[in-house]
């Protein structure tokens, strides 16, 4: 046996409908993020540097350097690249032994 209540008068229900091809109805549902001029460059060069350490397990900073692909924004030679590491290593997201830098494994 079921038993219909009706809607409590301060409950408030609203549906929506958004039409279009697939990019625009996910940009109209993307939270509105305005960040600095260059903000995502550098994240996408981080996950460059990331991604490369990964992919070759440990490294020096030069043979890291000469492992990037050449599609970074800025210009990583290994200068820049252990430059970006240390700042990795305060997140805990690499480490470094010795000279030789490796991914810091997710279950550590």
């Amino acid at each position: 046996m079921s038993e219909e209540t009706e809607p409590d008068a301060e409950d408030v229900q609203v549906s929506m409908e958004i039409t279009g091809s697939y990019d625009d109805v996910l940009s109209r549902l993307s939270p509105v993020e305005k960040r600095r001029d260059g903000i995502d460059s550098l994240i996408q060069d981080v996950e460059i540097v990331l991604e490369t350490l990964e992919r070759m397990g440990e490294g020096t900073r030069s043979a890291i350097a000469k492992n990037l692909p050449g599609d970074t924004t800025a210009e990583l030679d290994a200068e820049a690249v252990v430059e970006l590491l240390h700042v990795l290593k305060r997140y805990d997201l690499v480490v470094l032994e010795g000279n030789t830098w490796k991914p810091r494994q997710r279950n550590e």
